[in-house]
C-alpha cells in the first residue's frame, strides 16, 4: 500500500512479494538447469543456491534489522523479499554498517557471474539468465528504491523533497 499523499510504499503486498519471487526464479533457474545439464556434479548447482541461501542470510542479518518495514512487525516482518518471515535479530534504528553495501554488491557480482559458465554453453539460457537479472534489478530500483521507507538505505533513491514531506506529514 502506498501512502496517498507522497506515493511511498508504506505497507508490504503480497503481489509484490510474489511478483519479486516469480523475477528471481528466471536467473536463479535457469542458472540452476545449466549447472545441471553441463556440469559434471550435482554439486555446482547445490553450491550455487548455497551460495543464494547464504547471501540471502548474511544480508537478513546485516540490513533488515535497519529497515523500517522489519521494525513494523511484532515477531515476524514482511516486504518485497521476504514474507512474515521471523525476525531473528534485535530492531537496529541506527544506519548499517558501510561494509554492507560494498558486501552487497560483492555478493550479487559472485552469484550473477558464477553460473556463466556453465550458461555459455547454451546461448539461449544465458540470455534467458541476463534478461531475467536485468528485469529484477530494473524493477526493484525503479518500483521499491523510489518508493521506500527506508531513507538511511545506501540504495534509496527516494527524492529529497518527497523524503521532508513524508516525514512532515508523520505518515
Amino acid at each position: 500500500m502506498a501512502c496517498p499523499t507522497v506515493g511511498l510504499s508504506t505497507t508490504p503486498t503480497l503481489t509484490r512479494f510474489i511478483y519479486y519471487k516469480i523475477l528471481t526464479l528466471i536467473p536463479v533457474s535457469t542458472a540452476v538447469l545449466a549447472m545441471t545439464r553441463h556440469g559434471e556434479s550435482i554439486l555446482w548447482p547445490l553450491l550455487y543456491v548455497g551460495l543464494c541461501l547464504t547471501h540471502a542470510g548474511v544480508m537478513n542479518a546485516a540490513k533488515c534489522p535497519h529497515c523500517p518495514y522489519y521494525r513494523m512487525g511484532n515477531r515476524t516482518f514482511a516486504c518485497f523479499i521476504w514474507w512474515n518471515a521471523p525476525k531473528l535479530w534485535a530492531d537496529r534504528a541506527n544506519r548499517e554498517a558501510p561494509w554492507v553495501k560494498r558486501y552487497a554488491l560483492f555478493g550479487i557480482l559472485v552469484l550473477t557471474f558464477f553460473p556463466v559458465y556453465w550458461l555459455a554453453q547454451e546461448w539461449p539460457l544465458l540470455i534467458v539468465y541476463f534478461l531475467g537479472i536485468t528485469g529484477l534489478v530494473m524493477s526493484i530500483f525503479l518500483n521499491e528504491c523510489t518508493r521506500c521507507l527506508h531513507f538511511a538505505c545506501g540504495n534509496c533513491a527516494v527524492p529529497e523533497d518527497v523524503r521532508r514531506e513524508y516525514l512532515r506529514i508523520g505518515a
